[in-house]
């Protein structure tokens, strides 16, 4: 997605929530450009994780969520929901205390429950607890984007009462690149690492910009390392202090400390790594002496938790400030598994002038993607599109020959059309007969023609 320099303005601000089957984090930047903070979870201490859990009491119709939910749970006092994500993705039905629930609208609840939070707000910023109706753009971020995430997404929206336009997502590795071109330059120079211990086992994301390029390109690669794993939790009704991974024993601590400091050689081998960042729970305690002390040499080593947030409040604002027509000239795409590679536009002519008007820009993710035009159709029935990688060092001229169209008169059929991305690999056209007025009424034909990317841009 490109990102200039527009300024984050408007009356409420922009909410990042990063969220996946064990917890939840949320970030806020109120609008005038200030930085986003992250709330706390508890009225007390420095704490932002949020379990991602519902407890339903047993005594009264009350839902508490949380690390509430894990009190009143282990008391015996009400029935644990964990796993609101996977379950909401896989459309589940919940049962709890007898009753069945729609786990979209149970982890809509959970999202709604945790923005009054007994912390109250982003730490520094007031104790009012946020509300959505106020907020200029709500932007979710997740390990993946696919078609269920987004049809989720959009559940979502509408049981929180938020208009869609007001409401997105991206993957974890969109919200690094937005996090991190935010940064001081100095500590994205070269290359940036983020070791993310979240889950069962450890996730690398490598940020690497292309400053040959104008605007910039940004990649972010991942992988997902199985030999440096460990234990989480597998009852889904878990206790109080049960919720947080096992911390591996001396041991088995020497031994992941051994296999960390060979991965991060062996990463880092042949680059130049400015900055590490190391995120989850996953890097609790001392196991891995040896790999910090090494992680350390030359380089600026940061621990903590909500990068992503913070980096889909970056992403937000930018989107928020897109929608509300203050654009600027990008100074950087990301390349990413979601973004859109290539720039789309018709070519045609206006006012005597060779134009190609812009129907795609690269550089978005595809399911935001879309463009649309109405333009004359000349008399031999075909239309070009011009399609362009986003370095610009490969451009396809596409042919679109409209068949069945009514005979008419030179410049007297008007074609509507609508460009947009079933995948981050195809282009789907639509192009409808929209006549020329009273002297030549709408056919009421359409036509639909879907592009592969990687085809047409085939040398």
């Amino acid at each position: 997605m490109f990102l200039g320099n527009a300024e984050k303005k408007g009356a409420g601000g922009v909410l990042g929530m990063d969220l996946d089957d064990r917890y939840a984090q949320i970030s806020f930047c109120p609008s005038g450009g200030q930085k986003p903070e992250t709330l706390c979870a508890e009225t007390e201490g420095e704490e932002s994780m949020i379990p991602a859990v519902l407890c339903r009491r047993t005594d009264r119709d009350v839902w508490t969520y949380g690390r509430e939910a894990l009190e009143v749970s282990g008391k015996g006092e009400g029935v644990l929901v964990d796993r609101l994500l996977s379950r909401a993705l896989r459309r589940e039905q919940v049962e709890a205390a007898g009753e069945i629930f729609d786990a979209t609208a149970l982890l809509a609840l959970f999202i709604k429950r945790s923005l009054s939070l007994p912390g109250g707000s982003a730490r520094g910023m007031g104790h009012a607890p946020l509300r959505l109706e106020k907020i200029d753009f709500f932007m979710f971020t997740f390990e993946r984007v696919d078609n269920q995430v987004l049809e989720m997404t959009e559940k979502i929206a509408l049981l929180l009462s938020l208009p869609p336009d007001r409401v997105s997502c991206q993957s974890r590795a969109e919200s690094f690149f937005y996090y991190n071109i935010n940064q001081p330059p100095e500590l994205w120079r070269h290359q940036c690492l983020i070791c993310d211990f979240g889950g069962r086992t450890l996730r690398t994301l490598l940020f690497e910009a292309s400053h040959h390029t104008r605007p910039v390109t940004v990649t972010v690669s991942e992988e997902e390392h199985a030999g440096l794993a460990r234990e989480l939790p597998e009852k889904e009704e878990c206790q109080k202090g049960e919720y947080e991974a096992k911390k591996p024993e001396q041991e088995r601590a020497e031994e992941m400390d051994g296999a960390f400091l060979a991965l991060f050689r062996k990463l880092s081998e042949g680059r130049i790594i400015d900055t590490v960042y190391l995120i989850g729970d996953g890097f609790d305690g001392d196991w891995y002496p040896n790999t910090l002390q090494a992680m350390c040499q030359n380089r600026r080593v940061f621990r903590g938790n909500n990068l992503y947030s913070k980096g889909a409040c970056y992403a937000g604002g930018y989107k928020a400030a897109q929608k509300s027509g203050r654009k600027t000239d990008p100074e950087y795409v990301y390349l990413g598994r979601d973004m859109l590679k290539v720039n789309l536009g018709l070519e045609a002519e206006r006012r005597g002038e060779e134009i190609c008007f812009p129907l795609l820009d690269a550089g978005m993710n595809w399911f935001d993607a879309g463009g649309e035009c109405d333009f004359l159709l000349d008399t031999d029935h075909a239309f070009s599109l011009r399609m362009s990688f986003v370095n610009g060092k490969k451009v396809r001229q596409i042919v679109v020959t409209l068949s069945g169209v009514p005979d008419r008169p030179a410049g007297t059929t008007r074609i509507h059309l609508t460009a947009s991305c079933p995948d981050a690999e195809t282009v789907k056209l639509r192009m409808e007969d929209r006549g020329f007025g009273e002297f030549c009424p709408s056919s009421g034909l359409i036509w639909e023609e879907q592009l592969s990317i990687a085809d047409a841009l085939k040398d």
